[in-house]
């Protein structure tokens, strides 16, 4: 005897869509996380913007029909705990994280600060995982017990968790080796094992951990490395595809790890780099 599917998948581009899907989306306010607010509006979603820029927020909420947002540093754990919470009782049960804050310093090893090697730490490793773990609390069909993994019947059972989506990077699957960057490379890389841990231990509570992993994108926060030529050149060089990444093109990876197109997806790191990681 072979049992139902808990869930009817959507058919055909359907599936791409997130109508009246509640997203909060981490350093929501430029790069990546704006692109990913804008492609997830397009696709139906309910957005909130969270970022530690409230000036920049309050202009990408602007541009994004429908957004809302609210300031955050994810490296505060009690800030994240309330910001959650109060997502979810104002607009209800969140149904996608999209963990994308982050940050770097590039020091060669033997100069980076032990201070600045902490806060890498908190923005791109911790905070990330003090974000996940709020959201799964407040995420649509999961109930959290105290000491326990909650009475969500996971898909079998027919209850409906939620996504979440990390922002990792090439950088955490591979040793860089173009520029020192030791803490940005160790928090992705710890990113990306977080990702598959937690979607192991959350799978039963019906929620799927994924992560995108870009190349090098063209956002503000490549800035630096933008204004060295000769770098810029070297990137390409490693790069098959001869190029950097557009921030759209790495959202709409994210959309597709979000949505239901996805849902058998779990635990896996989506590489968006224009082959470098096939070298």
């Amino acid at each position: 005897m072979t049992h139902a599917p808990a869930h009817t998948p959507s058919s055909g581009l359907a599936a791409f869509r997130l109508d009246g899907q509640l997203t909060a989306i981490t350093g929501g306010a430029n790069g990546i996380g704006l692109a990913c607010a804008r492609l997830f509006a397009e696709a139906g979603a309910r957005v909130v913007l969270l970022d530690r820029d409230a000036d920049a927020l309050a202009r990408a909420v602007s541009g994004v029909p429908g957004a809302t947002g609210k300031p955050l540093d994810v490296a505060d754990a009690q800030a994240v705990e309330r910001c959650f919470a109060e997502i979810a009782a104002e607009h209800g049960p969140l149904d996608v994280l999209v963990n994308n804050a982050g940050m770097a310093i590039r020091k060669p090893s033997l100069e980076l600060d032990v201070e600045d090697w902490n806060a890498v730490v908190a923005v791109n490793l911790t905070g990330a995982f003090l974000c996940a773990r709020a959201a799964a609390r407040h995420m649509a069909g999961v109930q959290r017990v105290e000491g326990g993994e909650g009475t969500g019947k996971g898909v079998d059972g027919g209850a409906v968790g939620g996504a979440i989506v990390n922002t990792a990077s090439i950088m955490g699957l591979s040793g860089g080796g173009l520029y020192p960057n030791i803490s940005y490379q160790t928090t992705k890389g710890g990113l990306v094992n977080m990702t598959r841990a937690l979607a192991v231990e959350w799978a039963g509570r019906g929620i799927r951990v994924n992560a995108v992993a870009p190349t090098w994108t063209r956002t503000g926060f490549i800035g630096q490395l933008e204004a060295q030529p000769a770098l810029m050149e070297r990137i390409r060089a490693v790069t098959p595809l001869k190029r950097l990444a557009e921030p759209e093109e790495v959202a709409h990876a994210v959309l597709f790890l979000a949505s239901p197109a996805a849902r058998m997806v779990t635990g896996h790191t989506l590489a968006v780099d224009g082959g470098f990681l096939a070298q």
